[in-house]
């Protein structure tokens, strides 16, 4: 946006400079006064994604009344926020949005509701961290299929969620299984929540390893300790990644996000560990942010 202001009223400026030149009514000594605006314009276009995402950054587009209606109706995390936070949130939204690359396949269109909902996701996890330029940078496309898909990564069993590293990360979701769980936390997967964990886990270089658990069944009993918490059956995580791999920090981030009660009553240690990681606590649900010294 901002870089169209600059770039084509100095191009168009230049070009009439260099017609008017050309027809005689500019002095000769003054001719090249035209490449002055040209230059400008030029310079600007090529610049133009870095300078707009500079600009967004620093005055990001406000979300629509409707928009802001969406979060509140679907987005609890959102709603539960005070007022400052709120704001706080919408920006960084706004913001995440424009620089996430989007993609539908099987379906023509993205419903802007869900692309919002997404991205708020995306946000939730990020709150806790300082404004930045890009929050989880390393992501740059996000893909939604209609239903449960199978990609050439893992192609042995359908799925819901996935999130693979080529040049940069890419986050693929269903839409069915994101706004069940979205809608129904009970009894479906909040699958964005995971996806939005493991984009932030590589990020950062952590490991499931790094969750604290000093049971004897040492991870696999902490990963059926997790499902118990909502009494999910017992492999349910495996249905919707589609991986042999536990995934446990995805998991834990999950519910540390949708029932943190259930998961600081039960896994205490856990919940402490994903505070610090996140710098959230979600039971301080107006305030979740927690201040690092």
């Amino acid at each position: 946006m901002l870089a169209a202001l600059i770039s084509i009223p100095c191009i168009v400026l230049g070009v009439a400079l260099l017609a008017i030149s050309y027809l005689g009514y500019i002095d000769n000594n003054l001719k090249w006064i035209s490449v002055i605006p040209l230059t400008i314009g030029l310079a600007v276009f090529i610049v133009r994604h870095g300078l707009n995402e500079w600009w967004y950054t620093k005055h990001p587009p406000k979300l629509s009344d409707k928009e802001r209606n969406i979060l509140a109706r679907f987005f609890p995390y959102y709603l539960a926020l005070n007022v400052q936070l709120k704001k706080e949130f919408e920006d960084r939204l706004s913001i995440f949005r424009l620089q996430k690359n989007f993609q539908m396949r099987l379906l023509e269109k993205i419903p802007g509701d869900l692309q919002l909902l997404i991205c708020a996701t995306g946000i939730q996890i990020t709150m806790g961290m300082p404004r930045r330029k890009e929050f989880l940078k390393n992501l740059g496309m996000i893909v939604l299929f209609p239903k449960e898909f199978i990609t050439p990564d893992i192609n042995t069993q359908l799925h819901h969620v996935e999130v693979n590293k080529d040049v940069f990360d890419c986050l693929l979701l269903s839409i069915n299984f994101f706004t069940k769980g979205l809608g129904d936390p009970e009894h479906y997967y909040h699958s964005g929540l995971h996806g939005m964990a493991k984009a932030f886990k590589m990020e950062q270089g952590l490991r499931d390893s790094d969750v604290p658990y000093d049971g004897e069944g040492g991870q696999k009993e902490l990963l059926i300790k997790l499902h118990f918490l909502r009494e999910f059956k017992i492999g349910y995580q495996f249905q919707y990644t589609g991986l042999p791999t536990m995934e446990i920090f995805e998991m834990a981030s999950e519910h540390f996000f949708v029932y943190p009660d259930r998961l600081k009553k039960t896994l205490p240690e856990v919940y402490d560990y994903l505070m610090d990681v996140y710098h959230q606590d979600p039971l301080n649900a107006s305030n979740p942010v927690v201040q690092v010294e």
